[in-house]
Order: C-alpha cells, then structure tokens, then sequence
C-alpha cells in the first residue's frame, strides 16, 4: 500500500504528505530529522509545514528556544476530505447549470488512465434511477484486470434497484454463469461471429463504448439519438440470442 499517495488524496502535494508522513513516523521532531526522513531541502519542507499548520495538520511547540513540529491525528485528513466534499456538493447545481446551458456543449469524452472505468460507472449508477434499465453487450476481457471491479459494481446496481440486460458471446461462459445468478439481471450469448474487443454500455440518453487492452479506453457519447439507435440494436441482437 502506497500510504503516500493515500495521503495525496486528501488534496496534499507530493512534498507535502512527505513532510506529514515524516512527522507521523517521527513523532515530535525538529526540523534536522524531517529533513533526513523526507528528502526535501530545508526551504521546501519549511514551506511545507506552514500549509500544513493552516491545515491543521501540523502544530509545533518550543522546547529551549527550538522548535518542535508534530503530526495532529491522522483523522484529520478525513475531515479534509469531508470539507472538500461538502464544498464540492454546495456548488453542484451551479456547476451542473452552467453544463447544461454551455453554448459549446461537449456531447462526445474519451477517458484513459486507471480511473476511467470508475468515472464511467458511476456515472451510470448516478444517470438511473430504480427500475430503469442498463444494457450491455459484450463484457471485461479475461486480461483486461478489471473482471473484480465490475463485480463489486454491479453490487452497488443491485441495490440501487437498476436492471441489467447483458448480451455475452457464447465463449464468455463464466460471465454467462454469473449473470444467471445475480438479482434484477437478464442474459443472454450468442454466437461469436468476429473477435469483439470492445462492449457497449446503454443507459438513459448515454452511450459509453470500452475498447479494452491493457489500458481500456472509454468513450462516451451524450446524444439521445446515438442512445436509441444502440438501444434498437441491442433489442434486436437480444431477439436473435438464446
């Protein structure tokens, strides 16, 4: 576990959770041993330990006229969070108003990098509501790593009440085992007639395509139109299906 990152996740910079992480594994220390611990030159941990005390991070105390520096508890860097969070869910509307009525609205995203399939599906459990119906064809290449992740997520659809219609190719035998088996889910396989690398995702007026490999890639398509015309091909491959 990267416990440094972990710590940049609160909004910290590179340097600064090295300083924090430094402290938290000295204790109180003067400024020497921070130095050594982090391998930061003295201004660039000075600078450091200052945003960290605005952040309530840090405090100091002097002993004989020098100065000792500490790490507050950990837990404080969940209440960080909290506070980004909340800021961030007060200007929501505003920001999603100002999306909405862009003159150049971005209607086609293409994202890459590790995080991309949590953007994409969460934004599928955040466009459906209960009862509302999730189609996909094609599903996680065996290679692709991200088997697990699709799993837990599709813990979270269940109880959110989303439906799920799946579309497998006749290969793909254990995803068809285990879509049989999961609640509020409907599958189906059909014969494989090429190499398909890719799924479709349909949900409300979105379209996300993942084109998988080492590193998928994510497109999604905002138009109510391309929508309904891979919603109309689903429902045909579904009829053709067993």
């Amino acid at each position: 576990m990267d416990v440094e990152k972990i710590i940049e996740s609160a909004g910290l910079t590179s340097a600064e959770s090295k300083v924090y992480l430094s402290l938290i594994k000295l204790g109180s220390s003067m400024i020497g041993p921070v130095l050594r611990e982090s391998g930061l030159n003295s201004s660039v941990a000075y600078n450091c330990l200052q945003r960290l005390m605005g952040e309530g991070l840090v405090s100091y105390d002097i002993k004989g006229k020098k100065k000792y520096f500490f790490a507050s508890d950990p837990k404080n860097l969940i209440r960080i969070l909290k506070e980004k969070e909340d800021a961030l869910l007060e200007a929501m509307p505003i920001l999603e108003k100002l999306s909405r009525t862009a003159k150049n609205r971005q209607e086609i995203f293409i994202f890459e990098g590790p995080n991309s399939a949590r953007t994409v599906f969460n934004d599928i459990l955040d466009t459906l509501k209960k009862g509302e119906e999730h189609l996909v064809i094609g599903v996680s290449e065996s290679d692709s790593g991200m088997g697990e992740f699709i799993k837990k997520w599709d813990e979270k659809r269940v109880k959110r009440g989303i439906v799920k219609r799946v579309i497998v190719t006749e290969k793909e035998s254990n995803w068809l085992s285990y879509y049989k088996k999961q609640p509020l889910t409907k599958v189906k396989s059909m014969q494989e007639i090429f190499n398909m690398r890719f799924t479709i995702n349909v949900y409300g007026n979105k379209t996300a395509l993942v084109i998988w490999g080492r590193y998928p890639t994510y497109i999604l398509i905002e138009r109510k139109e391309v929508a309904e015309n891979f919603r109309n091909y689903f429902n045909f491959l579904w009829r053709l299906s067993a």
